[in-house]
Formats: C-alpha cells, structure tokens, sequence
C-alpha cells in the first residue's frame, strides 16, 4: 500500500490578520479585565487664600536648612542664623463609602475612591523654637478599580503618589512664600514700631510681642550688649529666663550661666564665697537630676532619638569647653565635672551623702563606676551577708561545698532546697494542725527555714561560712548588684547564684530586680 503525500495549503493574508486580530483582542482584554489604580492631586483641596505677597523680603538672619529661598535677603552677613525645614506628612484618610458602595453593585465598573490628605509645612526656626510657620493641607485622590480600567478617567497610571505629591509641594510652594512674607512683613512693623532700646523697652519686647519673631535674636542680642564692663555676668545672670539669651553670649560667659537655677556656675560659685561646702553643692546637684517622666525626646528629622531634653534647662549645651572654663575659673573640677546631663549612679550619691568623694589631698573626686561599686563591699566576714566570691575573685569554699552537695539544684520554692529538707518536711507533717498547712504560705516558710538550715549545713555550717569569707555586704540590694555587675558574665555565676540563693532566699527577687 502506497501512502499518499499529504499537501498543506498556504496561509492566506486575510487569515494571518483575523489571527493577528484575535491575539489583540485578547491581549486588550486581558489588559482591560485587569483593573488600575490611579492617582490625582486635587488643586481645589488647598482651602487657603491665593498667594497675595510677592517679591522680596530684607531680613535680620541667615538661612540654613532644607530650603534657600533667594525671596529672603540677609541685610547682614554676620546676622543669626535662623533654620528653615520643609515636611510633608499624611494626616488623615476619607474613604468615599458612596463609591465603595457603588464598586460592590457594579462589580468594580465604579471605582472605589479614597482621599490621602496631606500637611505641608514650612518653617523658620531658631534654637528649636519656631518663628514662623506656614502649613497647607492637600489631597491626593486614589481610584481604585479590580476588573475595568475606569480608574483611568479619574487620574493617570503613570503618576504614582510620589509624583502626585512633588506635584502638589510646587503648586503650594508659592502659598508658603506668601504667608512667610507677609508674617514677616507684619513682625517687621511690630519692631519698628516698638522699637526698643533700653533694657526694660528690651525685655518686655521679648516676653511680649518678640517671643515668636525672627526680630528676637537681634532683640536679644542688642540686650546682651547693654551689659557693663564690670559685673557682666550678674547683669547676663538676671535674664538667662529668656528663652535664647544664653546662646547669643560669648562661650566665656555661657560656660557660668548653663544649668538649673541655684546650680549653674555662677551660682555656686557664689555659694562657696559664701562658705557652703563643695560637699554640700556636689549633693544638690546629683539631687537636682530631673526625673526620668521629666524628661522628653527629642525629634531630629522626624524620628525619636534617644537624646532626652529635660524642660527644667539642667545643664543642656554644656560642653567640654564650657567646663574647661569653669575649671580655669576656681571651681572645684569634681564639681564641674558632674555639671553634665548624665544620671548619676546611685551608689555617687550615697558616697557623696557618706562624704567619699575626696581624694588624699582632700579634693573633690569623681569616682569611677568601678571604683563606685567596690564601695558596695565590705574587706572583711562582719557583714550581714557573706560574699560568695572572696578577694581573689573565686569561689569561696563554702560555695565549693555546696556545689559539690548539689545543693540547689533540686531547690524549690515550698519545703525542702535538698533530700534533708524533705525528710524534714515529712517529719512536720506528722505534726497535727501544722502538717494541714504544709504546700501554703505557712508551709512554705517553714520550708524555706528548713532549706536553708539544711543548705547551711551542706555548705560546713555558718562559723566555716563565715571563716571562709573575707569579704561581706551590709545589706542585700548591695550584695545583689555587686554580684550581677561584677561576676554576671563569668562561668560559674550560675552555680554561685544557686549555692548562695539557698543560704540568703530573700537573694532570687532583688537579683531580679537588679538592671
């Protein structure tokens, strides 16, 4: 049987184009049956008057920041430099509910839409504090479709948010440079109007109308220059509450004025001409530290820092060179050097209350956290609590013998720390009455009673205890955190923390109180 050639006809040109048409349909459904989401900045959504100041503006300050508008001229290039800060945040939604009701009924033919509202801020600051302020809100529609490209009519696919935004940022930029401008302008007539030249025309400018006007550095500035030649720092010293004045003084005359009042330099200063005791002023300042709920983040560049302002003032802006300062100038160095807004450590204001903060020559001396913790140990066995470890930093052999008895490693929290303190449980069971109350509170007292005469025993009894001990504490908190600072990381911890739990319970709850 001969098999027959098998003849395949050519594609004709009218087929290739049906087919060619196919392909785009189903590509073009494809795209359509895919959905969009668009989005569109609304200029209507800026509810603020139209830009009406226009120009320039002569300024008392120089500009430092995100921002260098050439609409504000410096008229002197020494001038205070004042920090201007532009920020965009989104700070609210509007879900349009008739839409999304819609977008269900229609099966997404109707898009859902939602409104992004937006603050745009322009400041002028100086020393943290703002001067002038222009905020502008904004919106930035979304659409939002599943199955039809019907998002397209109400914004473009193209234009994410980021572009939207940029896009709403210029159009209110002009609304911004009005509002600065025309505030400005307003500050500007209040100055001259007032115009104050004397120190009491200069300081009630500055509580009144100046608090929040970039007329106030110049203001301040003019005041610190009415201050005589002889007593300066006492003329400074009775306006330092001036927000600012500190900062437009000499770094000679600031190093005296930093600090809370009654404890800046200039004030103990006079308090040691007057006779009071570098002793006595080192314990008002550590006791002056504000409270940790007195104290308040910082935000630098949107985000919380871990650097805490104290609205008290304390001693925020002293710097190593300010200290220097103060040093050259005859006040007590260990005194200076606690002029600082760090904590202080518990333990430096019990020794300087003890009065252990000087040096064989008799000077004020800072101690180191080293230094501060061997204060919490006694070097010797009369202390109310026996250190486990002894001078030499190892174990001390009734902590060697404990371990060795495997005391607790069985230890619980009810009668018993090891086998003896169970037989003696169910000895006390025995006993009417006593016996009822064993696995409660009474029973867990006389439990722990009975570990610890057992771990007592495991460990050669207290006078071995005691002999084998040369160094002790006078209280458990101190024990307790001498114990975790200076030996917490080293390997045998763990076992020396357990041994001496059995000898001292009360140790576990202020170990874990220990940060």
């Amino acid at each position: 049987m001969t098999s027959r050639p098998v003849h395949t006809s050519p594609m004709t040109p009218r087929t290739c184009l049906q087919r060619a048409i196919t392909a785009l349909i189903g590509l073009s459904m494809i795209i359509l049956l895919s959905g969009c989401q668009t989005f569109n900045f609304s200029p209507d959504s800026v509810q603020v008057t139209g830009p009406s100041a226009h120009g320039t503006a002569l300024v008392p300050f120089r500009l430092v920041g995100d921002d260098q508008p050439d609409w504000l001229i410096p008229a002197d290039g020494l001038a205070p430099e004042l920090t201007v800060t532009r920020q965009t945040e989104k700070t609210d939604q509007d879900t349009n509910w008739l839409s999304v009701l819609l977008y269900a009924v229609t099966l997404t033919l109707v898009p859902a839409h939602d409104e992004h509202i937006y603050t745009d801020s322009y400041e002028l600051s100086w020393q943290g504090e703002p001067l002038v302020k222009s905020e502008i809100e904004y919106t930035i529609d979304t659409y939002f479709t599943l199955y039809f490209p019907t998002a397209l009519f109400f914004g473009s696919l193209d234009s994410g948010p980021a572009i939207q935004q940029q896009i709403a940022r210029d159009y209110v930029y002009d609304f911004h440079k009005s509002h600065v401008l025309t505030v400005i302008d307003q500050q500007r007539e209040e100055f001259e109007r007032t115009d104050p030249q004397t120190r009491t025309e200069l300081a009630d400018y500055l509580l009144g109308p100046g608090q929040n006007s970039v007329y106030r550095p110049s203001a301040l500035t003019r005041l610190a220059e009415l201050a005589p030649k002889e007593g300066a720092l006492a003329y400074h010293a009775e306006h330092v509450s001036l927000p600012g004045y500190i900062q437009v003084l000499p770094e000679s005359d600031q190093a005296w004025l930093i600090g809370p009042q009654g404890l800046n330099g200039f004030d103990l200063q006079a308090k040691l001409n007057q006779g009071v005791a570098a002793d006595e002023l080192l314990v008002q300042v550590l006791n002056a530290y504000p409270k940790d709920e007195d104290a308040i983040p910082v935000v630098v560049n949107s985000q919380i820092t871990d650097i805490r302002q104290f609205p008290s003032g304390y001693y925020n802006g002293m710097t190593d060179n300010h200290r220097e300062i103060l040093k050259a100038g005859a006040l007590p160095a260990g005194l200076v050097d606690r002029m600082t807004n760090k904590a202080p450590d518990p333990q430096l204001l019990m020794a300087a209350r003890s009065g252990k903060l000087r040096d064989a020559n008799g000077n004020i001396r800072i101690p180191t956290q080293e230094e501060l913790l061997e204060q919490l140990v006694r070097h010797d066995n009369q202390g109310q609590y026996m250190s486990p470890y002894t001078s030499d930093d190892v174990l001390a052999e009734w902590v060697n013998s404990a371990i060795n008895a495997n005391i607790g490693a069985t230890a619980g929290t009810g009668v018993g720390a090891v086998a003896g303190a169970y037989l003696g449980e169910k000895a006390l069971e025995q006993i009417p009455f006593v016996g009822g109350f064993l696995g409660g509170a009474v029973g867990a007292e006389i439990g722990k009673s009975v570990g610890r005469q057992t771990a007592i025993s495991a460990s050669g009894g207290w006078e071995a205890i005691r002999a084998s001990s040369d160094r002790s504490f006078d209280d458990i908190a101190s024990m307790a955190r001498y114990l975790k600072e200076k030996y917490g990381t080293t390997g045998n911890y763990s076992d020396a923390m357990n041994a001496t739990r059995q000898i001292y319970p009360e140790l576990a709850e202020v170990l874990a109180q220990v940060r």
